[in-house]
């Protein structure tokens, strides 16, 4: 829970900014927006990614245009204080050459370092990984924690086929629980591109793969060797609210592992999930009913979601999930930063700082 002294600082920092914002509510904190820098588009366009009438596809859906001073414009629309940036699916998983995707990532590693540095107060990053290079990633998890000090590190459900759960990551979760490392992680299009009949994967193949994951993690006991990591999957968790029952009896029997019941439910309902693309009431009931508040986060997928749905979606999380005030205050910031403690930390060092030039200034 957050002490009293923080929370006079968010009250502060939200004065500061609350001037201009579209939705008047308490401090906010989206774990879920996204940075499309140039030269990641190029590396996609170079890979032979298609574009159309000068638009760059992936996953068979459009790559928005982006820019800086749009997202943060979008935040103030939106009512958002703060926000994480991440790089979407498919991350660089289509540079096969492992000291190609080492510099690649660095190089857009730097950019969101940039970012934040441009808007310490607004703007946190999560670390892309060169994955699938195993001994690349590790090092890259070091760098972005300990050098640029960045919020977390982002994971995808897979990345060219090697998913979450697979002894090969092993060494990437040794790394990530070494470093006491925040976690959220983006579905990507499986590589069996064939079960989407030709309709855009994020649709309904990204939420699926989220569930691919999850059941990964638990059947190949992945998760339970590395417990304590806090893990945020996004779009309220795919479609595991309403499947984990189903998942963990199937466990239960001895040719799926033979994991008890309540083990099994116990695991898949100890993630955090947001709520991007899962703010409706029938979303935000079966969320509430499995894990409740105090593992939901504030997510809105900009600029993958466009303005028109995400504003509608953030306004109603409390009256479609027929959330109280204190949940809400949950949802809203508190949540993020438990998982994220360099939030916190940065957002405090940024105010310290800030509160002794204004010393400074009175007393010259």
């Amino acid at each position: 829970m957050v002490s009293l002294p923080w929370a006079i600082f968010l009250g502060c920092a939200l004065a500061r900014y609350a001037t201009g914002h579209s939705i008047s509510a308490p401090y906010r904190i989206d774990v879920h927006s996204h940075a499309i820098p140039d030269i990641w588009k190029q590396a996609m366009i170079s890979a032979g990614f298609p574009v159309k009438n000068g638009t760059l596809y992936n996953d068979g859906a459009p790559v928005p245009d982006w820019s800086l001073d749009s997202h943060i414009d979008s935040m103030d629309t939106l009512g958002v204080n703060y926000s994480t940036l991440s790089i979407t699916a498919p991350g660089i998983s289509f540079v096969k050459d492992a000291r190609k995707a080492k510099s690649l990532a660095r190089r857009i590693n730097l950019l969101l370092h940039e970012y934040t540095e441009i808007h310490p107060t607004r703007l946190g990053a999560l670390c892309l990984l060169p994955l699938p290079h195993v001994k690349e990633a590790i090092a890259e998890i070091e760098f972005c924690l300990n050098t640029l000090h960045f919020a977390g590190v982002g994971l995808f459900t897979n990345t060219d086929g090697l998913y979450l759960g697979d002894s090969k990551m092993d060494p990437v979760f040794e790394a990530l629980n070494r470093f006491n490392a925040s976690v959220f992680v983006h579905p990507a299009a499986p590589t069996c591109t064939s079960v989407a009949l030709n309709h855009p994967m994020p649709m309904i193949e990204y939420p699926f793969d989220t569930v691919r994951a999850i059941e990964n993690l638990l059947l190949t006991g992945q998760r339970s060797r590395y417990p304590d990591l806090k893990m945020i999957f996004s779009h309220g968790g795919g479609a595991i609210p309403y499947l984990a029952t189903r998942v963990a009896g199937v466990a239960t029997l001895d040719y799926a592992g033979g994991i008890p019941f309540p083990e099994s439910l116990a695991q898949l309902a100890g993630y955090y999930f947001d709520v991007a693309s899962a703010t409706s009431t029938i979303q935000l009931a079966a969320l509430k009913s499995f894990i409740g508040a105090q593992k939901l986060v504030t997510g809105i997928d900009y600029p993958y979601v466009p303005l028109s749905q995400a504003q509608p979606g953030v306004s109603g999380i409390q009256a479609n999930g027929n959330f109280s005030d204190d949940e809400m205050d949950l949802i809203r910031y508190q949540n993020a930063l438990d998982i994220f403690p360099r939030i916190a930390n940065a957002l405090r060092e940024t105010g310290s700082r800030k509160i002794k030039i204004v010393r400074r200034q009175l007393i010259s």
